[in-house]
């Protein structure tokens, strides 16, 4: 046989063995690779996800419902932990401290965020890389005020719309107009322990009615308008009176039902989302959902994946799952049973909830404008009386920085005076010897609420009309601007007259005996306090810093009018 044929056939047979081996070998290999896989040969790791309270018991639900299917991402088995947690709360740890360390206090660091609403997320927004990519909203809720359905109905009927909530609460027996007789006015709850973000998107939805900003949102300049300041400020001044109202949203529905006879109970409303109050059941049987009239504030719950230093690869691949879990139909399903809305699918209607169709959506407060409402709500002016006395004589023309020491004073007192609220009373007066015939002050313009003939307007047109004049009459100014502000005493909130001045009395003819005699000798009940702002040297701060003293007020000290310094002292003494 020739030798040909056989090399041949040989030839052929160790190919297809070569080829065979091949297969065998790429199959044992890609199985080894699919067994190690399954093995996680790069262990375990855990999705840590904080979630707002009222969606948290649906997304561990959810998250158990997801580890149920032993997912592998990156080699490692993974599993997904739900804390539920304040959405405020971790928005303020991520603003403190965005490269860590965690507040360990909030529960483990998390790896994917759900807040209430965006407005958390664009309070964390400034700081540039802690959210990755574009958070995706799991589910959402329109807020609304939970109230009695005697007062929703005569709520409907007046139109009453997010930019009325302040009127009502601080008009007089303002509910008695609407019908409501012995309701007197409106006594809104504010929560804002955990589990209360609905009372910050009520505060938005107020914000941005106040200051004409249609379906939003509501930028930091319109946060900072005084009638916005004025109406957030009144609101928590409102809910600081209010009796036996609890820190969470859940809690304070349960309590405003209980309430036997709602028109004389602690309060009256309270902001919430519908799913609140719809998961409220029969705790809230007496409530009803009355949404203002107005664009609506909506809880979206987006889904923020963080990229902070403890968010690894595994992390962000398994968020980023977990979430497109979350929108499947089955899950959504589960979260709409619960009382949200997702997408076009709403829940079934209720007596409390008839959750009607939604017009317009107020989109959320930029972030330094949420950061703004929040320390105005947080740190309101309680309106007062105040009559300013401000000293002009020569020395406050001497040079202060780029400017006067009047300049700067006038300057700083007309900022502040933009920011007043509108509950405010307040007045101008100047002094300098022979300001005005006999008188060594003058009433630039009296003191009265500052919307009443267009006061504020007026005081800022009479502080920049000033001039340096002559020497000063402090003593027997300050004695003239206490009686007046005595005579004019207005009840139930502070009444004081503050001082700006920058150097000692030069008028002989009223002696500091004569001066704490007189301010000693007004009215008890109609206590009247002074306080001082002193502006460089002044050999008279004692005397200064004494009827301060003696009446209840404060002096603060200052080596200059120009600065920050001024501007904190009238926003402690002066609102």
């Amino acid at each position: 046989m020739s030798k040909g044929p056989v090399i041949a056939l040989v030839t052929v047979l160790l190919l297809v063995l070569a080829v065979v081996g091949w297969f065998q070998l790429r199959d044992r290999t890609s199985n080894q690779g699919s067994a190690a896989a399954e093995l996680c040969v790069e262990g375990d790791a855990t999705l840590e996800v904080a979630a707002a309270p009222d969606l948290a018991p649906q997304i561990r639900d959810l998250a158990a419902r997801y580890t149920a299917t032993n997912p592998v991402v990156r080699d490692h088995c993974v599993s997904v932990s739900v804390t539920a947690s304040d959405s405020n709360a971790v928005a303020d740890a991520l603003v403190a401290a965005p490269d860590g360390p965690w507040n360990e206090t909030l529960g483990p660091a998390p790896a994917l965020w759900i807040p209430a609403g965006s407005q958390s997320i664009n309070r964390v927004g400034a700081n540039a890389g802690v959210v990755a990519g574009q958070p995706k909203p799991v589910a959402s809720s329109p807020v609304v005020l939970a109230v009695p359905r005697e007062l929703s109905q005569a709520l409907t009927a007046a139109g009453t719309g997010w930019q009325n909530v302040t009127t009502l609460q601080a008009g007089t027996d303002s509910l008695n107009g609407l019908g409501l007789d012995g309701w007197g006015s409106l006594r809104l709850a504010l929560p804002t322990g955990s589990g209360s973000a609905a009372t910050g998107l009520a505060l938005d939805a107020v914000a941005a009615a106040t200051a004409d900003a249609g379906v939003g949102p509501l930028d930091e300049a319109q946060a900072a308008l005084p009638k916005v300041t004025a109406a957030i400020a009144a609101l928590a001044n409102g809910t600081k009176v209010l009796e036996g109202v609890p820190p969470s949203t859940t809690d304070a529905l349960a309590a405003l039902a209980d309430q036997p006879d709602p028109a004389n109970g602690s309060f009256h409303a309270v902001p919430a989302t519908e799913q609140q109050l719809f998961a409220a059941g029969d705790k809230a049987s007496t409530l009803v959902a009355f949404a203002p009239a107005g664009a609506t504030p909506v809880a979206d719950h987006p889904a923020a994946i963080l990229a902070t230093p403890w968010v690894d690869e595994t992390h962000s691949r398994t968020a980023a799952q977990f979430v497109d879990f979350l929108r499947q139909p089955e899950q959504v399903q589960t979260l709409v049973d619960a009382g949200f809305r997702v997408g076009e699918r709403t829940p079934d209607a209720t007596d409390r909830t008839p959750t009607p169709a939604l017009g317009q959506v107020l989109a959320p407060a930029t972030g330094p404008a949420a950061v703004g409402l929040a320390h105005t709500f947080a740190n309101p002016a309680v309106p007062q009386t105040t009559t300013i006395l401000l000293d002009v004589s020569g020395s406050m023309g001497y040079s202060d920085g780029s400017g006067t020491r009047l300049s700067n004073t006038v300057a700083a007192l007309t900022g502040r005076i933009a920011q007043l609220p509108d509950a405010s009373d307040t007045g101008l007066w100047a002094y300098s010897r022979g300001l005005d015939g006999n008188r060594p002050y003058q009433v630039k313009v009296p003191t009265g609420p500052l919307p009443e003939a267009n006061r504020r307007q007026q005081i800022e047109t009479a502080l920049a009309g000033l001039r340096p004049a002559t020497a000063t009459s402090t003593y027997a100014s300050v004695i003239a601007a206490h009686d007046s502000a005595v005579k004019g005493y207005v009840p139930g909130r502070t009444n004081s007259v503050l001082l700006i001045t920058d150097g000692p009395n030069d008028d002989t003819s009223t002696t500091r005996q004569r001066l704490t005699a007189a301010l000693a000798a007004t009215d008890p009940n109609r206590p009247v306090r002074v306080d001082v702002i002193s502006i460089g040297e002044n050999s008279d701060q004692a005397t200064l810093q004494a009827i301060a003293e003696q009446t209840g007020g404060a002096l603060i000290a200052m080596p200059s009018a120009q600065g920050a310094d001024l501007e904190q002292a009238l926003g402690k003494l002066l609102s």
